[in-house]
């Protein structure tokens, strides 16, 4: 009798967080369609500060629309934050790829140099200032993020080269698909703020409330800078 009791008081203290977690793997997905905006990196003609040719690669992490990034950020709790493994911008053909990188704050970002010709990463963003100095082909360098926002990022060589970084206070953030499509798992109940950012549109700020491990579907469209 005394070990039914007992088997009953641990079921009552264990079962209701069993349903906790098994209401919080929600999941928010949808589509994000986009125009009218205009990418404003500048494609320069003729010849760079080392006398190479300007190149341009053609590579789809190169492009606006595949570095559309989609996160959430928890308004009620606090969320627990690992470092994004595997942080890694190259320089090929002249072009960071991607150009758009999402990590969670603290995490180190990675920079390969994958042309022929010596490259440099440097960064004027009021707190995250760096600058790797040049490096020979073939060199990897690693900068810790320690801000978050955006970082900018340029190559003091090659003038027409930039990208960015997305420092995130979440780890709920992920990339736009080939498609326009995007989903995040295993969110946890609660209210978040929404943000979807492109390099040249305007960026969208949406509060949702997401409960219940269910299936939310959040469309947007983006549209150019005014």
């Amino acid at each position: 009798m005394k070990k039914a009791i007992l088997l009953f008081y641990l079921l009552s203290a264990i079962l209701p967080g069993m349903y906790t977690q098994l209401q919080e793997g929600n999941e928010v997905m949808g589509k994000i369609t986009v125009s009218n905006c205009q990418n404003t990196n500048v494609k320069g003609v003729g010849y760079n500060k080392d006398g190479t040719e300007i190149m341009h690669s053609d590579d789809p992490m190169a492009q606006p629309d595949r570095n559309v990034i989609v996160s959430m950020h928890p308004l009620d709790f606090e969320p627990t934050l690992t470092l994004t493994d595997d942080a890694y911008i190259s320089q090929s053909q002249q072009t960071f790829i991607p150009n758009v990188l999402p990590v969670v704050v603290g995490s180190k970002v990675h920079f390969l140099n994958e042309d022929e010709f010596f490259h440099n990463v440097q960064s004027y963003t009021p707190k995250a200032r760096f600058s790797i100095g040049r490096r020979a082909p073939g060199i990897s360098y690693s900068v810790k993020i320690k801000k978050t926002g955006i970082v900018d990022l340029t190559c003091d060589i090659h003038a027409h080269m930039n990208a960015k970084i997305l420092s995130f206070d979440t780890p709920y953030f992920c990339r736009l698909n080939e498609d326009g499509s995007y989903s995040l798992k295993d969110l946890p109940d609660g209210k978040y703020r929404l943000e979807v950012f492109h390099p040249f549109c305007n960026k969208i700020i949406d509060e949702v409330e997401i409960s219940g491990g269910k299936i939310f579907e959040f469309n947007y469209h983006l549209s150019g800078k005014a």
